[in-house]
């Protein structure tokens, strides 16, 4: 496996890491509002998801939301419930800048792998985009796959950890300032409400 074959995946893959999607959001409101441990513990989830989801694509079992409606909107309806019930959490909060006791962070974790997971567009992603840099004729073709996926992850992991590190950074330059919290409480709900509403009208 050369160089020169992976260049282009990794740059393609680093791009669309860099693209603001629903798991960057999360992460970026979570540590702005919570801390850099709970940013990262919401990346961890996330990541843990994408495993899941590299899996799925490489042995095949995605295929199931590509090709069963059924399957794919019951996973949807699922991930906009979820989201909607963040956004009211959200809205509910008196100081969205209060971070929690390092017992009380165990389910920034759960939060980041449950939006991950939730979120058929992820599985549809994998199955389509990593067979795209597939090599046939190098064989185990799962294989490379896992390797693309492990590439993903990795780019995933530094990419939103860095991301985390500074949104919480500015959580903290903007933590005794009540108007801020005030525009950091309905700003973080009203994006998981839309986040929530795009995921309702996506297709496959």
């Amino acid at each position: 496996m050369e160089l020169s074959w992976l260049l282009p995946y990794i740059l393609v893959s680093v791009t669309i890491v860099l693209i603001p999607g629903q798991d960057m959001l999360f992460v970026l409101t979570q540590s702005i509002s919570s801390g850099q441990k709970a940013g990262l513990q919401t990346v961890a989830g996330s990541i843990t998801g994408t495993v899941f989801h590299t899996l799925l694509a490489s042995f095949g079992l995605s295929v199931i939301f590509a090709s069963s409606l059924l399957a794919f909107n019951i996973l949807k309806i699922v991930g906009v419930i979820y989201l909607l019930y963040l956004a009211f959490q959200a809205f509910r909060e008196k100081n969205p800048l209060v971070v929690l006791p390092h017992k009380k962070q165990e389910h920034y974790f759960r939060k980041g792998m449950i939006m991950n997971l939730s979120n058929p567009k992820c599985a549809l992603f994998f199955l389509t985009f990593l067979p795209q840099f597939v090599r046939p004729e190098l064989g185990h073709m799962n294989l490379q796959m896992l390797l693309f996926g492990f590439i993903f992850i990795i780019e995933t992991l530094i990419i939103f950890s860095i991301i985390a590190f500074f949104a919480s950074k500015l959580g903290q330059k903007f933590i005794q300032s009540l108007r801020f919290q005030h525009v950091l409480k309905y700003t973080k709900g009203t994006v998981f409400g839309l986040l929530g509403i795009s995921l309702l009208f996506s297709s496959r």
